[in-house]
């Protein structure tokens, strides 16, 4: 799930940038170049980054100076913590949570699938009626010509529309122009050439995976503004493309053949998912055709770059991918154990190439974070924390009726060359007198130089 969320936030981001650039300059730049950013944008939703973080830290790392401390606190509240032991899994609230949201997901997508396997079967069913047709000699000559121009050499179907209906393009391995228009005549030529460019750009293929990338990110909001404007700047550079070296007439009688192909669309119910179209609505008509009118020059080579080096830039964000680390439990762990591990905060994670010198540094500073403070040589904390002086023998009342109280004692033992150790040890002392029982030892850590 983690993964789902910094994946929408990669697409996220090119999704905003591709809304800046379309806002500011939209009648300045080819909806080709748009085109092309869109598409990024989509691979961004549906394909996840963490195999890049490796390349990425080792490049940091040649390019950074190297830091003296190699290991890290991985905090564990906002993450999945799972222990496995005795054959069951205990798991925190926060993977109890994300099991909440990924059921909560799985729903929101099973919901719109079956509305897309609804609107696909409807287009099955549409392609079917054409299937037992035979392309003519003239329809095949028609469209191989075309193909020609187009350079395509994929295996491609065309066929008359019944009753002068609309024009659209469906299917992937082996795409079926339907046209509205009488076969080799100019409105048909213009059409099918249009058809054809979305053949060669792979339009229907990436109108596939828009709608997977909606799927999957439906609580995403960018996500489906991305794929309204997603047709719309699809359909604008391919009538930039079909129109590329055309005179002034030429641009005016597509126009108005767009038109006329609106007009015949309005009451159909066609599902652009699934398929490439000519026609649309009269607004989104009316932006392509101010799209064409304002004409402005395509270089394809300053283009790619550009969105290259901005998917880049967004591709950075492989760093908000979390690792994922893995800790073993001895097989003897009590239950209390496993609790406290899976309500950790944190736990340290240290490489294993570290060096033993850091390691050393971090053990020592790991015990000066958990151990209370040294004040006395020897000293006695009690369970609240407070710190009394262990005393001498003589400094201690002998007829005391003694009170005692749980803690833990510590010596400080200074050694050569500047270094100390630090005993800690089972006691319990006496609230009146200050006696204190040493009980057995807990631990000894040895610092190289002492800090207390």
């Amino acid at each position: 799930m983690e993964y789902l969320l910094v994946m929408s936030l990669s697409g996220s981001a090119m999704t905003g940038i591709y809304l800046l650039l379309r806002g500011l300059l939209k009648k300045k730049v080819c909806a080709r170049f748009y085109d092309l950013l869109a598409r990024v944008a989509i691979l961004y939703y549906l394909v996840p980054l963490p195999y890049l973080k490796k390349y990425y830290a080792a490049a940091l790392r040649h390019l950074l100076p190297e830091r003296a401390m190699e290991i890290s606190r991985v905090p564990l509240t906002w993450r999945n913590h799972i222990v496995h032991a005795e054959g069951a899994m205990h798991v925190n609230i926060f993977a109890i949570l994300q099991t909440t949201a990924v059921v909560v997901w799985l729903s929101g997508i099973c919901i719109l699938m079956a509305k897309q396997v609804a609107e696909y079967i409807w287009l099955v069913r549409l392609a079917a009626g054409y299937a037992e047709r035979a392309m003519t000699p003239e329809q095949r000559a028609f469209l191989d010509g075309l193909k020609e121009q187009c350079g395509i050499r994929c295996r491609v179907f065309l066929y008359e529309a019944p009753d002068k209906g609309y024009t659209m393009t469906f299917g992937f391995f082996c795409p079926v122009i339907v046209c509205g228009r009488e076969i080799a005549s100019r409105e048909a030529e213009l059409l099918v050439r249009h058809e054809l460019v979305h053949i060669r750009r792979k339009d229907a293929f990436w109108k596939m995976l828009m709608q997977l990338a909606a799927m999957l990110h439906w609580w995403n909001p960018l996500v489906w503004k991305l794929r309204r404007d997603f047709e719309q700047v699809c359909e604008c550079s391919c009538d930039e493309t079909v129109m590329q070296n055309t005179t002034d007439e030429e641009v005016e009688e597509y126009l108005r053949l767009m038109i006329e192909e609106a007009r015949e669309k309005k009451d159909e119910n066609v599902s652009l998912r699934w398929n490439a179209g000519f026609g649309d609505n009269a607004q989104k008509i009316k932006e392509r055709m101010e799209n064409l009118m304002n004409k402005k020059k395509w270089n394809r080579t300053a283009a790619v770059t550009l969105v290259a080096v901005l998917a880049f830039a967004n591709s950075m964000t492989v760093f908000a991918y979390r690792d994922t680390f893995e800790r073993e439990v001895s097989e003897e762990a009590l239950q209390g154990e496993i609790e406290a591990r899976t309500q950790s905060d944190a736990f340290a994670f240290v490489p294993k190439e570290i060096d033993e010198e850091v390691m050393q540094e971090f053990r020592e500073a790991e015990t000066m974070v958990d151990a209370p403070e040294i004040l006395y040589d020897r000293q006695f904390v009690d369970e609240e924390g407070n710190i009394y002086p262990i005393l001498e023998d003589d400094g201690i009342e002998p007829h005391c009726n003694h009170d005692f109280v749980d803690g833990t004692g510590f010596d400080h033992i200074p050694k050569s060359g500047g270094g100390c150790m630090i005993r800690e040890f089972e006691a319990q002392r006496c609230s009146k007198c200050g006696y204190v029982i040493e009980g057995a030892e807990i631990s000894r850590t040895i610092f190289a130089k002492c800090p207390h």
